[in-house]
């Protein structure tokens, strides 16, 4: 399954993001080596990958400033052909994102000024194929997501997990630092959640199902940056189903591990190639 017209729901910010030896110590006063900004969030850090494979892809979730950093991220959008039609612009401040990249490719991350924001809801839903949630956006707009699965057929799914699920989807992506074993086999069961990919940088990622357990050990690189890459992960299911389910999750895989272990952009031909060194083992 390739999803034609895919659907980005959730946070939308600049990343100010900076690269440090290692993490301060409260009161420190320390110096960042190198630092950028870059259009960001998970809908934007989704949908750029989805073109990227030459799919469709439109992105809402919260509103926007009409401040110098709403105007970044909308000639961002609009530089990349990602439909934002549908985005809120009002007089409130865009949101940011500081992210902290310490010198071994992980990241900390202070998000802020969400909680005064508006946010689209789900208006002609059923016009896209999938879609694709995110965990920030979830708080706002719950009872909306409820009613979905139930009124269309469309494929659901969501990266990152920080509030309960009481709500159907068909995929979960999440890093292992989310969440635990334990708490996605007991999602699993109670059948909320068709499938869940633990994932956790260079170490091996977890498909979890009523079906059993499988193993997924990623190709053997040094993380030098892993902003995004879980992101990239859950795009490409978003992009292309789970009908061939192994296919799938080894690609999807590649994908996460080229934005976190190299300088290349995760292409179609990338991913072909990176996903002939993920192995698959059964547990």
């Amino acid at each position: 399954m390739s999803y034609k017209k895919i659907l980005c729901f959730g946070s939308l910010n600049p990343d100010l993001i900076y690269f440090v030896d290692e993490l301060p110590k409260r009161g420190d006063d320390i110096r960042s080596s190198n630092s950028l900004i870059r259009a960001g969030g998970t809908a934007i850090n989704c949908a750029e990958k989805i073109v990227l494979w030459n799919k469709l892809v439109h992105v809402r979730g919260n509103s926007l400033g009409r401040d110098p950093m709403g105007n970044y991220l909308i000639d961002y959008l609009k530089s990349k052909n990602i439909n934002h039609d549908s985005l809120i612009i009002d007089e409130s401040d865009t949101p940011t994102c500081s992210i902290f990249i310490d010198s071994s490719g992980e990241r900390t991350i202070v998000s802020s000024g969400y909680q005064k924001l508006n946010w689209n809801n789900f208006e002609n839903i059923s016009s896209y194929d999938s879609l694709m949630l995110d965990r920030y956006s979830i708080e706002f707009v719950r009872e909306d997501i409820k009613k979905i699965k139930s009124n269309t057929g469309l494929f659901i799914s969501q990266a990152g997990y920080e509030y309960e699920i009481d709500y159907k989807l068909d995929f979960l992506t999440v890093s292992k630092d989310e969440i635990s074993v334990s708490e996605a086999n007991e999602l699993i069961e109670s059948e909320v959640i068709r499938y869940i990919l633990l994932t956790s940088s260079n170490l091996p990622a977890r498909l979890i199902s009523l079906e059993g357990t499988i193993e997924i050990v990623p190709p053997d690189f040094k993380t030098i940056n892993a902003n995004g890459a879980g992101d990239t992960t859950a795009a490409y299911i978003a992009a292309f189903g789970i009908e061939d389910l192994i296919s799938t999750i080894k690609k999807a895989c590649a994908a996460g591990a080229i934005v976190a272990g190299t300088n290349d952009q995760p292409t179609i031909e990338k991913i072909e190639e990176i996903s002939k060194l993920v192995e698959v083992n059964p547990r």
